[in-house]
């Protein structure tokens, strides 16, 4: 396996974050953020950074509320992304991240082990970006009464890995009941 750097890759992407989540929430800076993820495919070679707050969920699910559980959840259907914003003081964005982490996963060929290994640890260093306490300040330097649930979800599906870092990435959260409905939300698509 080609060496990965993965404390510098961890360091981009909290980098990335930073500079990208005051631009993408301080318009928000009113409503009630509950939610932060990083979205990923089941290779771990592109990320996003979403976020979703209630008064925009609200209006998702006027529009559809047989669906309001998937509108709170799935970062898909989330109002505010990374790729509607430049980050601050000319950061990579997670287009350029992104693209990197690709050119990882062609270079490792049809090696098996080496493909493995590259998922398992690139997710986990998404999962320590993302809980970054960097990460968690730049947050409260939007809103200092935010405490947004965090994880890391496969768009590819394995809700497993995503109730992982539920429980990775929350651990201690003042809103157990927020984190459980997260939790649960993904345990049924899992089984589903």
């Amino acid at each position: 396996m080609p060496t990965v750097d993965m404390p510098a890759l961890h360091e981009r992407i909290v980098a990335s974050i930073c500079a990208t989540i005051r631009p993408m929430l301080e318009r928000r800076a009113s409503e009630e953020l509950y939610a932060v993820a990083l979205t990923t495919d089941s290779d771990v070679i592109t990320v996003n950074l979403l976020a979703h707050t209630e008064e925009a969920l609200d209006a998702l699910v006027k529009a559809d509320d047989a669906y309001a559980d998937g509108y709170r959840w799935w970062p898909d259907e989330w109002a505010v992304a990374d790729d509607q914003t430049t980050p601050e003081h000319g950061v990579e964005s997670m287009v350029q991240i992104s693209r990197d982490m690709f050119d990882t996963h062609l270079s490792l060929g049809d090696d098996d082990e080496a493909h493995d290994e590259w998922c398992v640890r690139a997710r986990a260093t998404l999962e320590a970006a993302l809980g970054d306490h960097r990460v968690r300040a730049s947050i409260a330097g939007v809103n200092s009464t935010w405490h947004p649930v965090l994880f890391v979800t496969d768009t590819d599906g394995n809700a497993h890995l995503t109730v992982r870092s539920i429980d990775l990435l929350n651990d201690g959260h003042p809103n157990p009941d927020l984190v459980a409905s997260a939790r649960d939300f993904f345990d049924e698509t899992d089984e589903g």
